[in-house]
């Protein structure tokens, strides 16, 4: 074959940019690939001939302004780059420190999502650490980045475990500056309805432990199973304990394929409707396929970032403008941050975010961008953080400041007043005010009043075989803690033989207490069936028809 770059262009394509992928079938084996574009859609062309589309030429055009060039953050390890970062996990060729440690607590799961690869059924086996195993793990997660990082406890279904709340102690303990739960919320809301006050109780308990924040799936409002195999009679009784049991940051995490995507605004409304009861944001995932999937196969699941962006401009009037890759604020992040501290040098393919304010009156959304020249602000911080001269101008800029108020954050945050558009919002409150409190403090406590205004929408595609590129992994800061090895979240879930399976296989539980695991996995898959026999009970609750404001 001749080069990947002729090979496309005999094809009719642009080529945007050349990487590495995998072929998908020799994995682990690298081959080359090439970003390219044609007639305004981006796609993934490997020299083996497969093709994959990644997203609109719009989004491509807006990822690329963002893109973290020469951004490397130091890696604590003497493990050795072994092959396109593929097998080795971190090594000394990544690019990145953890943003966010997974820490798996269980492979068991009272669910059977058909998506999913993870649960104990399909593993054969029962993973479920004890507690100092979780906890050296961390460890090790500390001596790789410097500093604990924020921590999200994952499995199969972290709150099937009797002890959740000590982990989370734990955790808080060892310094991770925020742990959160990701979760289906299934038991929880099952066990509401039938004991408020058990489960309230078992809410408070995971909340005086530390926990920060619910992270919890919601594929769709619709009952259709097609749509929502996971929680639509569950969620307004988890929601409603969360509320009772004093937690007040709760993000819904959406898994998106063609089968619900169209449902996506409709999450969007509600979440809005249900702000009170501790909902801070929807974060959604277009669908991973992992595993050998066809082709036409592929195409009826596939979705990408742009997808998802043009379903909710349908009903939000607001597009790819306002959204953000990650690393844009990675320059940000390192001129207000003291080292070591968290970076955000992904690779801007990854993922992209924004918010927008709550017009509760008007009942919309005003994208922050009608409040804030974002665009203007992240430049000039890009230039203050690459240019010698101008970070000494600005810098000297700011002393004055910074003797006035007596600090540099302070100085920072009444520098940002002249990025702002409109002040003022609708309900009274100003941004100046927001923005000052959270900048000049830099903790999660004074984001609060921001979020009480503002709603976080974001989204992380994770890779597959069919769109992995190893430029990508170079750069992952979601990572995977795996014993004495941190490993990044696409090479642990997409070779599995490799990393995830193979991992958990060698410290899987064995004997009675398997047994013992097994058997109350299956007890608890039969209570969500017999709940959900209850239906027609379900439907008449006022906790359910508040929730989807019927």
């Amino acid at each position: 074959m001749d080069s990947i770059e002729e090979y496309a262009e005999g094809k009719g394509f642009t080529v945007l940019e050349i990487t590495k992928s995998v072929d998908e079938k020799s994995v682990p084996e690298t081959i080359k690939a090439a970003y390219v574009e044609k007639d305004g859609a981006v796609y993934l062309l490997k020299e083996n001939g497969s093709m994959e589309r990644i997203g609109s030429a719009e989004y491509w055009e807006k990822i690329e302004r963002y893109k973290p060039v020469d951004k490397v953050a130091k890696i604590n390890t003497n493990i050795k780059h072994v092959k396109d970062l593929v097998t080795c996990g971190l090594c000394d060729e990544h690019k990145n420190t953890t943003a966010l440690l997974n820490v798996v607590v269980t492979n068991r799961c009272d669910l059977r999502c058909w998506y999913c690869f993870f649960y104990e059924e399909k593993a054969g086996f029962i993973y479920e650490p004890e507690l100092g195993d979780i906890v050296e793990g961390v460890k090790v997660a500390e001596k790789f980045n410097g500093y604990v990082p924020p921590i999200q406890i994952t499995g199969g279904e972290p709150a099937m475990r009797n002890d959740l709340d000590k982990i989370i102690k734990a955790l808080v303990e060892l310094g991770s500056p925020h742990v959160q739960l990701n979760t289906n919320s299934v038991s929880l809301g099952i066990e509401y309805f039938e004991n408020p006050e058990k489960a309230a109780e078992r809410v408070s308990r995971w909340r005086d432990a530390g926990l920060k924040t619910i992270y919890t799936s919601f594929d769709g409002i619709s009952p259709d199973p097609k749509s929502n195999p996971k929680n639509h009679y569950e969620m307004p009784f988890a929601l409603q304990a969360y509320t009772d049991g004093g937690i007040k940051s709760i993000v819904l995490v959406p898994t998106v394929s063609q089968i619900n995507l169209k449902e996506m605004p409709d999450i969007v409304r509600f979440a809005i409707h249900n702000l009170d009861k501790g909902i801070k944001g929807v974060n959604f995932q277009p669908i991973s396929l992992v595993g050998l999937t066809k082709k036409g196969d592929r195409d009826k699941l596939r979705v990408v970032q742009s997808d998802i962006v043009d379903e909710l401009k349908k009903k939000f009037n607001f597009g790819m403008e306002v959204w953000y890759p990650v690393p844009t604020v990675a320059s940000l992040a390192d001129v207000i941050g003291k080292e070591p501290h968290i970076h955000f040098y992904n690779n801007e393919k990854c993922g992209i975010a924004t918010y927008a304010y709550i017009d509760r009156e008007n009942n919309k959304l005003i994208p922050i961008t009608e409040f804030v020249e974002v665009d203007r602000f992240m430049k000039d911080i890009w230039d203050l953080d690459h240019s010698i001269i101008k970070k000494a101008i600005f810098g000297a800029k700011l002393i004055p400041g910074a003797i006035e108020y007596g600090n540099f954050r302070k100085a920072f945050s009444k520098k940002l007043l002249d990025y702002i558009l409109q002040d003022e919002l609708p309900n009274g409150q100003k941004i100046s005010e927001m923005l000052e409190g959270v900048i000049e403090k830099g903790d999660y406590s004074h984001l609060r009043t921001f979020h009480h205004n503002f709603i976080f929408f974001g989204m992380m595609h994770f890779q597959d075989y069919y769109n992995y590129d190893v430029k990508r992994v170079q750069r992952c800061s979601i990572h995977y803690s795996a014993g004495s090895r941190v490993i990044p979240f696409c090479t642990y879930n997409v070779f599995p033989s490799i990393h995830r399976d193979r991992f958990l296989k060698q410290h899987k539980l064995e004997g009675e207490i398997a047994e013992k695991l097994r058997k109350d996995s299956l007890e608890k898959k039969e209570r969500v069936m017999s709940f959900r026999e209850r239906k027609d009970e379900i439907v008449k609750s006022p906790i359910y028809r508040d929730a989807y404001n019927i």
